[in-house]
């Protein structure tokens, strides 16, 4: 959704997807490949979280385990590869932009505001009112004073999806406040 929006001149088949964003059969996908492709093809990638690049990179599950949890960090651990995604957390952190803290609803507004596509990591489970984690990533619309309204790629997809302001805000601070994010991406603006 945010490449369609972002490069519009290009189609992007799921397989080309699934390449960009280093997508395993069966497993979760992390951003970080997604991003450093971004960062190759000319787009500006702006990361807000509370997550420590560099540290991942060596730890690895451990490092999942000790900042998120039990739950979350064996779910990540469970659910992908860390062995492999740790090299691209490591030139992530040496290539990206990090604002390392945890961002808020005004960080979300400023950037759309902005025209820079926002992309949050959510735990669908919890939007979707049941237990457990699985993380998600979906675009943001806008910032309204009651809802939110977003794009959830699926599957299925579901576009121009209204959710109450307070069912997002718990859905994207799980398990705590401090593990939410915000990858904004946009393309460079040039002054003449």
């Amino acid at each position: 959704m945010a490449l369609a929006v972002l490069m519009p001149e290009r189609e992007f088949s799921y397989e080309e997807l699934d390449r960009i964003s280093a997508k395993l059969p069966g497993k979760w996908t992390w951003p970080t490949a997604a991003m450093l492709w971004m960062l190759d093809n000319g787009l500006e990638v702006e990361l807000v979280e509370n997550f420590d690049y560099p540290r991942f990179a060596k730890e690895g599950g451990d490092y999942l385990i000790s900042r998120y949890g039990e739950e979350v960090g064996r779910a990540q651990i469970e659910h992908s590869d860390v062995e492999r995604e740790k090299p691209f957390a490591l030139e992530f952190a040496r290539r990206g932009r990090v604002d390392k803290r945890s961002p808020d609803l005004d960080d979300i507004r400023s950037r759309l505001e902005l025209g820079w596509v926002v992309i949050v990591n959510i735990n669908v489970a919890s939007l979707e009112g049941q237990q457990g984690y699985s993380g998600h990533f979906v675009v943001l619309c806008e910032i309204g004073d009651d809802e939110v309204l977003l794009h959830d790629p699926g599957l299925p997809p579901r576009p121009d999806l209204a959710v109450p302001i307070n069912c997002f805000e718990a859905a994207w601070a799980y398990p705590e406040q401090r593990d939410r994010n915000l990858l904004a991406i946009r393309r460079p603006c040039h002054s003449s």
